[in-house]
């Protein structure tokens, strides 16, 4: 019997072994119009109060027809509604505009169909600007500035854009921390991801950068994944999704911490977040194998106990 009970142990303990072992360009189309440009964001930019600067845009046409394009210039914020980053554009003052800033070296792109073009734009930061970031769009529309004979001609209007971010040198403040760090563990499509969100308490925007590390319940390191830093806008808090996609199967509690910095000094912050992952399959083996062994340690006991009162009895004889 002893020995049938260690056969079927070691078979389950094999089994219950195996099983954790196995462990681009912005493009905008409205009724046949296309409109391409390129770059979608200029976020590097940095002047001092009094200085200019200019950057070169490309503006393309892939649709089958004319085009005549107008740039104008506005203001963005982050959409309060979202935490993804997504602009909010506005010709209101805001306190971190830049419209009144921007000029172009041309009044209008004309296009033929498959034909590119570029056009300059300007950034002129007054001298008594404040230090600090200053966010602008680029828009390139369809639509003719009012007042102008093109205005009168009725037609589809179609438009993309392209982000500035700008930061006006001096004694900015860079200032902010973590909201929230957290993950709905292993997805049905084998990855976990990481949010992490992130409040910028300053005035002017950065982009952190840092680590991702997995270690499980043992503590020891599983993973290793890079941050996916965005832009994070003064006021606002911006939530960054990171992937991992784990090799192997995962099983027991895990453990997610985020190490990063942010800002020009290169500012530390740091948080974590767990996760579970179990299988059925396996936390029946394990409770087989519990069962088995408080049955094992019975009957042990119980041979025992027979085997020593026959050898007592066996001396009694004697």
């Amino acid at each position: 019997m002893k020995t049938k009970f260690k056969s079927l142990a070691f078979g389950l303990v094999f089994a219950l072994v195996l099983s954790l072992v196995g462990s681009v360009p912005a493009l905008a189309q409205s009724n046949g119009t296309a409109i391409k440009v390129s770059p979608v964001l200029f976020d590097e930019l940095t002047a001092a109060p009094g200085e200019q600067l200019s950057g070169s845009i490309t503006l393309s046409n892939p649709g089958d027809s004319n085009i005549d394009l107008y740039p104008a210039s506005q203001n963005f914020l982050p959409d309060t509604e979202s935490e993804e980053g997504i602009p909010s554009l506005t010709d209101n003052d805001t306190p971190y505009g830049m419209q009144d800033w921007i000029t172009f070296d041309k009044t209008n792109v004309s296009l033929a169909p498959g034909a590119s073009d570029s056009i300059k734009f300007f950034v002129n930061v007054p001298s008594n600007a404040n230090p600090g970031g200053r966010y602008g769009s680029l828009l390139f529309s369809t639509k003719a500035p009012e007042g102008t004979p093109e205005t009168t001609a009725l037609k589809v209007e179609s438009a993309v854009n392209t982000l500035v971010l700008l930061r006006v040198t001096g004694n900015v403040t860079e200032a902010g921390n973590v909201v929230e760090f957290s993950t709905d563990g292993l997805s049905d499509e084998g990855v976990v991801e990481f949010d992490l969100r992130l409040a910028n308490t300053g005035n002017v925007h950065f982009k952190p950068k840092g680590m991702v590390t997995v270690t499980n319940w043992l503590g020891s390191k599983v993973a290793e994944v890079e941050l996916e830093g965005e832009n994070v806008l003064p006021d606002s808090i911006r939530k960054m999704s990171t992937a991992w996609e784990p090799q192997g199967t995962l099983f027991g509690k895990y453990t997610a911490t985020v190490d990063g910095t942010f800002g020009s000094t290169n500012q530390q912050f740091t948080s974590s977040t767990s996760f579970s992952k179990y299988h059925f399959t396996t936390l029946l083996i394990i409770l087989v194998i519990i069962i088995l062994i408080i049955l094992f340690i019975k009957m042990s006991s119980k041979s025992y106990k027979e085997e020593l009162s026959k050898e007592i009895k066996d001396e009694m004889k004697r």
